[in-house]
């Protein structure tokens, strides 16, 4: 099973549907998850949805027309049944069919300020606490977890990292370990690493040669 994460910054763009597919097609994508997708209501529904050629969905409303959380995939060997969501991460059960194993995935979209992800840090808690299953949480959490996840710019924020820090520490959660390229955003020569993989143990066990 193949699951992508990515901050789009946008889905009306008229091209978009196109891309979408030559990367799914491309990286064989089981799972594709989206955010910051900046459209909502009927026109994601029906406009968007409807032709990035999955079979199945299920979005977050996106607040101000700034973010949004879609998952998208086809059903043929798992299903995805969703469990709970909020404006800064969407929860959902993954079962796969041929073996009837089933896991836990929450994809992320973090604000962009200290005070707006407390809620998200408060999410994950509660989440934690019923995450006996495989549990695998990915996407843009937009801060960073040591100053080594940033080059160039000002230095980043303490107080930021420690939220973050005592977060996975307090959950029970990993850090995936990455091949290749960590800094996943970069412009004029700032690079930043603000989209991140992390499981608990169970998912470890379950998944033993699971890579990101």
């Amino acid at each position: 099973m193949i699951i992508a994460s990515w901050n789009c910054r946008g889905a009306g763009r008229q091209n978009f549907p196109l891309t979408i597919k030559d990367i799914v097609n491309k990286y064989c994508i089981n799972i594709l998850c989206l955010m910051e997708l900046r459209i909502s209501g009927n026109r994601a529904d029906k406009v968007c949805c409807r032709k990035l050629g999955f079979g199945h969905w299920i979005w977050v409303e996106a607040s101000g027309f700034s973010r949004g959380i879609w998952i998208l995939w086809n059903s043929d060997t798992f299903d995805v049944t969703y469990l709970t969501s909020s404006t800064q991460l969407l929860h959902c059960q993954i079962k796969e069919l041929d073996n009837n194993t089933t896991s836990l995935l929450t994809i992320v979209y973090g604000e962009t300020t200290l005070i707006g992800r407390t809620g998200l840090w408060n999410s994950l808690r509660l989440l934690a606490t019923n995450s006996a299953l495989p549990w695998l949480v990915l996407g843009d959490f937009n801060t960073y977890l040591s100053p080594n996840d940033k080059l160039g710019g000002a230095y980043p924020p303490w107080a930021s990292m420690h939220q973050f820090c005592d977060c996975i520490d307090n959950n029970g959660l990993i850090e995936a370990k990455i091949l290749g390229e960590k800094f996943t955003w970069e412009r004029r020569g700032l690079k930043e690493r603000l989209d991140w993989v992390f499981t608990n143990f169970s998912w470890i066990n379950s998944f033993p040669t699971f890579t990101v």
